[in-house]
């Protein structure tokens, strides 16, 4: 059972029956401790943008009361929580689900303090704008939470009571297909050239005559005071090597994250054969699957719902790639949505609908392992590897089940 404290009453009247643009400079705030305050802002100050793009908001929660903290966890690993709204009716349309009552990362728990928390929400992972024009935005929230317990002081549920927020207008304009073309394309290349963690930027000159001195200080195991020294010595410049080679690892995978969000979102069919490119790409490669998880979610944006579920069809039985799970999660979503149906999170939906999807599944899995033979070799070990750990009945996991 999941409990929730109602600490947290608001008006949210406004809420449940659709946003205004007089709403802009309200905010949500607690009777209890009315100094706690939620509003949202647009990011980097950015209100225009083209469809297609990824659209991001702030959440800044303040506060000078003690024993409240904020969830900052932003990881495309989880489900989206937070639950958008958009005014006018028509020219969008809701993705996916917001899942409430998460697990929480306590490493993500801020303090709330004298000083503002901001949360960037990507409102592109559960919103998908179909036409340009002006909307107006907000968004409730379980994020803010008491410290001691970690107690939601926010459940969506029937978003009755919430945090929510004041709306923040903005602007979508078209985007030209020539444009789009040519954008997935770059980002393609950015893509390609940035995967697989084991492409380290090379050394330089520098850099090589350092790691050849302390190799060779090694080598020669001279533990004399002299030797010592020259070690001592070499320690600062091994330093600076590991910072600058951590600092471009976090940059190449920013830049790669950033370039996945791009792509996610576009919705001609160049887009869409790019996203199942990636999506399925070789995990072999130990790839970072977050990107995987990124186009997943952009998959409604796709204006031609049936190229993509031949697309995504094609992926699964190709033996040439790995039945990873957010391939099937593309397989699965890309399914719904040619159906008209919003992506669910970690559901079948209806209890009716549950064996019918059960079914599904254990249809895919028979095509998998159909393809086996056609597999190579380590293909084939990480593929059967799959089919033992996953929860579907198959014959590669009979000894895990139970009766």
């Amino acid at each position: 059972m999941r409990r929730f404290l109602s600490m947290l009453v608001l008006s949210v009247h406004a809420l449940a029956c659709g946003w205004s643009a007089a709403q802009d400079a309200a905010v949500a705030t607690t009777p209890a401790t009315s100094s706690l305050t939620v509003r949202l802002e647009a990011h980097n100050g950015q209100t225009q943008f083209k469809i297609g793009g990824p659209i991001t908001v702030d959440l800044v929660f303040t506060g000078a009361a003690t024993g409240y903290s904020v969830d900052t966890d932003v990881n495309p690993y989880q489900a989206p929580g937070d639950r958008v709204y958009v005014s006018p009716d028509g020219g969008w349309v809701r993705s996916h689900q917001s899942q409430t009552g998460k697990s929480l990362n306590g490493n993500a728990q801020v303090a709330l303090g004298s000083e503002p928390v901001r949360v960037p929400v990507l409102i592109s992972r559960t919103i998908s704008f179909e036409r340009p024009g002006h909307y107006e935005v907000s968004v409730a929230s379980e994020r803010l939470r008491l410290t001691s317990r970690f107690d939601r002081l926010s459940p969506l549920g029937d978003c009755n009571p919430c945090a929510a927020t004041n709306a923040v207008g903005i602007d979508i304009a078209p985007r030209d297909a020539a444009e789009e073309t040519e954008l997935v394309a770059s980002l393609s290349r950015e893509l390609e050239a940035t995967q697989g963690r084991e492409r380290q930027p090379e050394l330089t000159v520098s850099q090589k005559k350092t790691m050849q001195d302390v190799e060779e200080q090694l080598t020669a195991g001279d533990s004399s005071e002299e030797g010592q020294k020259r070690m001592k010595n070499l320690l600062p410049k091994l330093n600076e090597i590991a910072t600058e080679r951590m600092a471009a690892e976090e940059k190449r995978e920013a830049d790669r994250l950033l370039a996945g969000r791009r792509l996610a979102y576009l919705e001609g069919d160049e887009a869409v054969r790019a996203k199942v490119h990636f999506i399925a790409a070789d995990k072999e490669t130990g790839d970072g699957e977050q990107i995987g998880l990124i186009l997943v979610d952009g998959l409604p944006s796709s204006l031609n719902k049936q190229l993509q579920v031949s697309l995504v069809e094609a992926a699964w039985r190709d033996p040439n790639n790995l039945p990873a799970d957010e391939l099937h999660q593309a397989l699965r979503a890309a399914r719904e949505l040619a159906r008209d149906e919003m992506v669910m999170i970690d559901d079948w939906g209806p209890e009716e609908g549950r064996k019918a999807a059960l079914k599904e599944y254990q249809t895919d899995l028979e095509i998998i392992i159909g393809t086996l033979p056609a597999r190579t070799e380590s293909n084939r070990a990480q593929t059967i590897e799959f089919l033992k750990r996953i929860g579907i009945p198959n014959p590669f996991n009979q000894e895990t089940q139970h009766p």
